[in-house]
């Protein structure tokens, strides 16, 4: 209430706590006070995921999306790492007018992208692994989606914030295990969401696997709604899962334990597009005997 009138006097408002509190505790206000007067607030929540560890579940947000982003006039930024974190806080303080979120991770994120990867708001970005390198950050190739080429990889992992990291070490395992070519599309503009990326990934790869350290279907859900309306894909086969939090809380533990116990772990979503794939591949191999 207070940061809503604040806007209203012209002031920029910025708020910021655990992301449990931020979209569930202050929900009412959220939804009548700040979005409803469509009043420029900037509001962080803090500890999105399992992976914050000890904090447990009272304070792991792990469902955040699904209330912020059903919240009209409500912007909605998943950043992936520190550098994008910065980038999307910069861009939502000063160039977005209304209410808007960012979700973050407590515990240190893998550091992915660098000032020069290629970053605009509403737009996704498509990463490719391109061969084992020194440094982890060197063996992908990021580009704007609207800006990238098909180049017929084997199927597509669309995620945000720290799922992002695990869905680039879920290529490296596809690729160097079984030479299976993934498009990672890293869509950190949660709403609005980048449609003609989704599009793309799944009119040309056909196999889309949505990955989220979150309640399963906050961000999947938002992807497969896109997909299912989207008259270039009527008719199309399209072979599509998630990857997320099994309608559970969280638990205490250290995070590198809590992301495999809630199986949104690199092995988790590379095992999960393996089995799609060899789904896929099944299917083509029953048509063409038919």
């Amino acid at each position: 209430g207070v940061a809503a009138g604040l806007a209203k006097e012209g002031k920029l408002p910025v708020f910021g706590t655990y992301g449990v509190f931020a979209s569930g505790r202050n929900l009412d206000q959220l939804r009548t006070t700040v979005c409803y007067g469509e009043f420029n607030v900037f509001i962080a929540g803090a500890h999105g995921g399992v992976s914050v560890g000890p904090d447990g579940a009272t304070h792991q947000a792990l469902e955040e999306l699904f209330q912020t982003c059903g919240l009209p006039n409500m912007t909605v930024e998943v950043p992936c790492d520190y550098v994008e974190t910065r980038r999307a806080a910069e861009y939502l303080l000063f160039q977005v007018k209304g209410p808007k979120y960012i979700r973050f991770a407590r515990e240190a994120t893998p550091i992915v992208t660098t000032l020069e990867t290629p970053w605009k708001f509403g737009e996704a970005n498509v990463i490719r692994y391109r061969g084992e390198q020194d440094r982890f950050i060197d063996a992908f190739e990021h580009k704007l989606a609207s800006e990238y080429e098909n180049e017929n990889e084997d199927l597509s992992i669309i995620a945000c914030g720290p799922s992002v990291p695990e869905a680039m070490r879920a290529a490296y395992i596809l690729k160097e295990e079984f030479d299976i070519e993934t498009r990672v599309v890293n869509m950190h503009t949660v709403k609005p969401l980048d449609s003609q990326a989704i599009v793309k990934a799944a009119l040309e790869t056909g196999i889309v696997l949505t990955a989220e350290e979150h309640q399963v279907g906050g961000f999947g859900n938002r992807v497969a709604g896109v997909v299912v309306q989207a008259k270039e894909l009527y008719g199309k086969p399209i072979i599509m899962a998630m990857i997320g939090v099994k309608d559970r809380f969280g638990e205490s533990g250290a995070p590198w334990e809590l992301v495999k116990e809630f199986e949104v772990s690199a092995e988790h979503i590379a095992a999960k597009a393996k089995e799609l794939y060899d789904f896929a591949r099944k299917g083509a191999e029953t048509t063409r005997k038919a």
